[in-house]
């Protein structure tokens, strides 16, 4: 049972189109104090962790950025999301864009090199996010040391680290510049400067599939290049 009063809360919102009434599938969703990130679904449903006072934004292609500031009491805040006022030209472009871009990733996905780069299958099976404390990780301490071993991690030193060293060991595992490198072609001073630019939250490079990961580097990458 959701409590107004707690500390962090899960807020199930809805974004719908302001003019239609009709949800907003696919957009993204940012708790920009926490740095969630998560997108709605086909029905325009999302669900993000928050505290009072939380900026929760959202943004979608063909539509102007808006957002609230939750209020700790609203447990399914809905948020009207106004069309952006520019020419259907320009929308098309964006939407071209937007298949340019699942198009690259499919490609990528693809490739030979992606079952080396991507990383997602090797961890799915050492996380857990039936925890006691709601919005944890837990971490598989012996999934680990089957993934590590070959690296020289012995179960020993594994097993006295903290789970969130560990959490960020699996991090640095998949979210790392070899992979950033394959994605966007970046390479050098730029790939560094690129990797403290697109910040992504720990619980999200860890529980995103492999297409939804990519999707937020090329979205990162896009804003990098402005």
């Amino acid at each position: 049972m959701f409590s107004a009063f707690a500390q962090k809360a899960y807020v199930l919102g809805k974004a719908i189109d302001k003019a239609t009434g009709k949800p907003v599938p696919a957009a993204t969703v940012v708790n920009k104090d926490t740095k969630q990130i998560t997108k709605t679904s086909e029905n325009g449903n999302f669900l993000v962790r928050a505290s009072k006072g939380d900026s929760i934004k959202i943004t979608s292609v063909g539509y102007k950025a808006t957002g609230i500031a939750w209020d700790g009491v609203n447990m399914e805040p809905v948020i009207e999301m106004r069309q952006d006022a520019i020419a259907l030209k320009e929308v098309v472009v964006r939407d071209k864009r937007l298949e340019q871009v699942k198009k690259q990733i499919d490609e990528l996905m693809g490739s030979p090199e992606a079952s080396t780069k991507l990383k997602w299958k090797d961890i799915s099976n050492l996380i857990n996010t039936n925890t006691s404390t709601p919005g944890t990780i837990g971490i598989s301490i012996d999934g680990l040391y089957e993934l590590f071993s070959k690296e020289g991690k012995s179960r020993r030193k594994l097993a006295a680290m903290k789970q969130e060293d560990l959490k960020k060991l699996l991090v640095e595992y998949r979210y790392n510049a070899e992979y950033i490198s394959f994605v966007t072609k970046l390479k050098g001073q730029e790939l560094k400067n690129f990797m403290r630019f697109c910040n992504l939250p720990d619980n999200f490079v860890l529980t995103a599939n492999d297409y939804d990961l990519t999707f937020e580097v090329f979205r990162c990458l896009d804003e990098f290049k402005r």
